[in-house]
C-alpha cells in the first residue's frame, strides 16, 4: 500500500515567543491518499490559512511531522523548502500570482528556471501545458490581456508544470464570477480524475462539496473530516 502524498502527525502550530503564545493549531490529524481530491474549510481565525502554509511548506510545524510524500518536511531548511515547493507542490492562488511583465508561456516557464533542465528543452512541454488548459491562442499574450479565468489557468498550468505530487489550491474561485468560477472548478475536477491529488481551502461550501471528502476546521482542531 503506497503512503499517503500528505500525512500530518499530532501537528501544532504555536506564535511568538513568550507565554501565553498563540496556540493556533493543536494536534492535527490529517492523511491524504494519492489521487484523492480533499477539501478544507473553516470560518476566518479558524486555522486554515496557516494550515495551508504548513501544507504548503511556507512555514515550519511547531510540534508534530507533516510528511509530504513519505518524507519528514517539517524539520527541513528554508532551502530545502524551497526546494519542496517548486518540484513537488503546485500552488493555484485566489489573485493568481502572475508576473506582468512575463507572456502566458513565460509565466508558465518560470518553475522550470530553477530545475536541472536547460529552458530549450523545456519549450515544447510547456507548449503541451498550456493547450492542456485551452490557452493556446494566448500563449504571448501578457496577464493584463486576459480575463481573470484565463489568468487562473495560467496559473493551473505554471502549477503543472513540474508535474507535482500535490495540487494546493487556495480560494481557487475567490476572485472570478459564478460563470468563471464554474470553468476553474470543472478544470480542477478533470486534473482529479486524471489522477492529480488536490487540496483545495475554501470557504464556499458549494465549492467544498465537489471535492470527494470535506475536512472542517474549528478553532485550530479537525471538527469534521467526511465525505463532500
Amino acid at each position: 500500500m503506497k503512503a499517503p502524498v500528505i500525512s500530518l502527525q499530532g501537528v501544532h502550530k504555536y506564535y511568538g515567543e513568550q507565554e501565553p503564545r498563540l496556540h493556533v493549531l493543536k494536534g492535527i490529524d490529517l492523511d491524504v491518499a494519492e489521487g484523492e481530491y480533499v477539501s478544507i474549510t473553516g470560518t476566518s481565525g479558524s486555522g486554515k490559512s496557516t494550515l495551508l502554509n504548513l501544507l504548503g511548506c511556507l512555514d515550519n510545524t511547531s510540534d508534530g511531522a507533516y510528511l509530504l510524500n513519505g518524507r519528514d518536511v517539517s524539520s527541513f531548511s528554508d532551502d530545502e523548502l524551497s526546494k519542496i515547493r517548486n518540484e513537488d507542490i503546485g500552488f493555484i492562488f485566489q489573485s493568481f500570482n502572475l508576473i506582468p511583465q512575463l507572456t502566458v508561456f513565460e509565466n508558465v516557464q518560470v518553475p522550470l528556471l530553477y530545475g536541472p533542465r536547460s529552458i530549450a528543452s523545456t519549450t515544447h512541454l510547456c507548449h503541451e501545458v498550456i493547450e492542456s488548459v485551452g490557452l493556446s491562442d494566448r500563449s504571448e499574450h501578457l496577464p493584463s490581456e486576459l480575463s481573470g479565468g484565463e489568468c487562473q489557468r495560467v496559473a493551473i498550468a505554471r502549477a503543472l508544470i513540474n508535474d507535482p505530487a500535490l495540487l494546493l489550491a487556495d480560494e481557487p474561485t475567490g476572485n472570478l464570477d459564478t460563470g468563471t468560477s464554474e470553468e476553474v472548478l470543472t478544470l480542477i475536477d478533470e486534473l482529479h480524475q486524471q489522477g492529480r491529488s488536490v487540496v483545495m481551502i475554501t470557504h464556499d461550501p458549494e465549492v467544498a462539496n465537489r471535492s470527494q471528502r470535506r475536512v472542517d476546521l474549528r478553532d485550530g482542531v479537525i471538527v469534521e473530516a467526511g465525505a463532500a
